[in-house]
């Protein structure tokens, strides 16, 4: 019984901890370098066979929702030439790529809102989308190789138009935020209202300082959820320690039984045993009556 117990123990042990892991990861933002990678592949499986120069808007799952990419594949020395203009962005010309490769693609993100689920800059508020601008490598064949690639900014840098802004503080002076790739934030003026400038590829976005108002909110918020979090896991372990108890209760009513039987068998008459394969069994050797006669007298 008890290394039954135990491994019951152990079993629920690694049930919460799973549980308690994910919602840890549940409460932490994704991985953006993840969906990075699903968007391009998505992108591929999409587009089967891509055109030079074409704008692909690419539609995603619908749990992905709320979330916009576009694509278009160039030609490096066109795109130095040229640079490219399509809808929040604007890159000069002069722009160098880096690997060089004949082929270039550029993948334009708009997380919608799943920006806050991937990207966050502490003590402030987003007004506007998390935008993204990713170049990759590109063949003749596959419209991305998913080898992202960095851009080289030699004359002006390249500009991003913030269309949709939530409302805030007049006082207050939005801030143009660049995400890098290691995690970092760095911060830069607008040029001018909702325009920022941006010196290399990646994610951007605007914010303004966090209000205290908005900061007693997301406290109480967060409050509220570890309370909840700790009373589901409350509950979870009472309910575990219960079903544990009445294990060990109804296994010691029937050892108790066992030994009460046990006992009553050994007051009673003693009987020989015998063995049926594995089991072993009571045996009452076997005797005859002696006959006896009702009257003495034998007939002659």
């Amino acid at each position: 019984m008890g290394l039954k117990v135990e491994r019951w123990c152990q079993i629920t042990w690694i049930i919460v901890c799973l549980f308690l892991s994910s919602l840890v990861e549940a409460s932490d933002t994704y991985d953006h370098d993840s969906l990075d990678t699903f968007l391009c592949k998505h992108a591929n499986r999409a587009i089967g066979k891509p055109r030079t120069g074409a704008f692909y808007n690419i539609s995603l799952p619908g749990n992905f929702t709320g979330i916009d990419i576009s694509v278009v594949r160039l030609r490096t020395v066109s795109f130095w030439l040229r640079g490219v203009n399509y809808s929040f962005f604007n890159i000069p010309k002069r722009v160098v790529p880096q690997p060089n490769r004949k082929r270039m693609a550029i993948l334009y993100e708009n997380l919608g809102n799943w920006s806050s689920h991937y990207y966050n800059v502490p003590n402030y508020t987003m007004l506007a989308p998390v935008f993204g601008i990713i170049p990759y490598t590109s063949s003749e064949t596959t419209l991305i190789d998913c080898e992202k690639m960095n851009l080289i900014i030699q004359g002006k840098p390249i500009r991003i138009q913030f269309p949709h802004i939530r409302p805030h503080a007049k006082n207050v002076t939005p801030i143009c935020v660049k995400f890098g790739a290691d995690g970092s934030v760095k911060f830069r003026n607008m040029i001018k209202p909702y325009v920022c400038e941006a010196k290399s590829e990646g994610h951007y976005t605007i914010v303004v300082p966090t209000t205290k108002s908005h900061t007693q909110n997301l406290s109480k918020g967060f409050k509220f959820n570890i309370w909840w979090v700790l009373g589901f896991v409350i509950c979870f372990v009472g309910l575990f320690v219960l079903v544990l108890v009445l294990i060990i209760v109804v296994k010691v009513v029937k050892r108790r039984k066992i030994r009460k039987m046990e006992k009553n068998s050994e007051k009673g008459e003693a009987f020989d045993t015998f063995w049926i394969g594995e089991t072993k069994v009571p045996f009452a050797s076997i005797r005859r009556t002696q006959p006896v006669l009702e009257n003495d007298d034998v007939p002659s």
